[in-house]
Parts: C-alpha cells; sequence; structure tokens
C-alpha cells in the first residue's frame, strides 16, 4: 500500500513558500528502502554491460594487432627506403643494385627484399617486400617508392 504525504508549506511575508524539511525527510525514510526487484534490475544491467564488454574486447585486441603490426611494417620501409635514397641517391656515390635484401635489427622478425630498377635516367623505383610470421604461417606487405640520383 502506497501511502500520499502531503508536504506542507509555509508562506513568508512576501509570498514565497517554505517547505519544513523535517516533513520531507520523514516522507523519505518510510519509503526509503531497496526493493528486491530494483537489485534485480540493477544486476540485469550490470550483467548485459559485462557481456558487451566481454564480447567487443576480442575484436578490439585483434584491430590493435593488426594496427601495431602495420605501424612496425611502415617503419621499416621507410627506414629502409632512407638509407636506400641516402646511400644511392648521390651521384658520385656506388651505382644502384638491382636487388638488396636485410633484417632490421629493431624488428628482427621482419626480412625486407628490395627490387630496385630504373626507369628513366636518374630515375629509379624501389619495390620493396616486407616478409614476417604472423601465427605460424608466413605473411608480406608491398610497398613503393621513388629516388633520383642527383
Amino acid at each position: 500500500m502506497i501511502r500520499k504525504t502531503k508536504v506542507k508549506a509555509k508562506r513568508k511575508k512576501s509570498g514565497e513558500k517554505i517547505f519544513h524539511f523535517s516533513l520531507l525527510i520523514s516522507h523519505l525514510s518510510r519509503n526509503a528502502g531497496i526493493t528486491f526487484v530494483s537489485v534485480l534490475i540493477a544486476f540485469f544491467i550490470l550483467a548485459v554491460g559485462i557481456v558487451t564488454i566481454l564480447k567487443v574486447y576480442p575484436a578490439m585486441d585483434n584491430l590493435s594487432g593488426r594496427a601495431k603490426n602495420y605501424v612496425s611494417l611502415s617503419m621499416i620501409a621507410d627506414r629502409v627506403f632512407t638509407v636506400i635514397e641516402k646511400v644511392y641517391g648521390d651521384a658520385e656515390g656506388p651505382s644502384v643494385p638491382s636487388f638488396i635484401t636485410g633484417v632490421d635489427g629493431e624488428f628482427p622478425r621482419y626480412v625486407y627484399s628490395v627490387w630496385i630498377e630504373e626507369e628513366k635516367e636518374g630515375l629509379y623505383r624501389a619495390d620493396m617486400e616486407i616478409t614476417f610470421m604472423k601465427e605460424g604461417k608466413s605473411e608480406s606487405e608491398y610497398f613503393q617508392e621513388s629516388f633520383r640520383r642527383k
């Protein structure tokens, strides 16, 4: 049974209402208990949130791993292309080889192979393949860049 309690208000001389907080507190203390249904609803909402997080976590972990791998590959490619351009980009430097292979010191699991081809006089195209092992199988990513001998 729900009881309705009226909160009485007095008026000040200016016409504003003033509530008696003692009546309000006594009204709240009578109906302030937590019901079993409200506890069940709270646990249901908590369980739905936890299940949702547990379902989303593996997908987030997979995307994070792929992003980390791609960043590593891009760093290796950028580093190798920078060295190639620095060493072979000078016209007075050594002649440009047609093939280079190696392993990056910071990322030893990644092996790169670079094929260099002269497109026009003094303009070279470098095609790079970076191979790595992922979950027991070999995977590759490809990068391309051009440089000019100056």
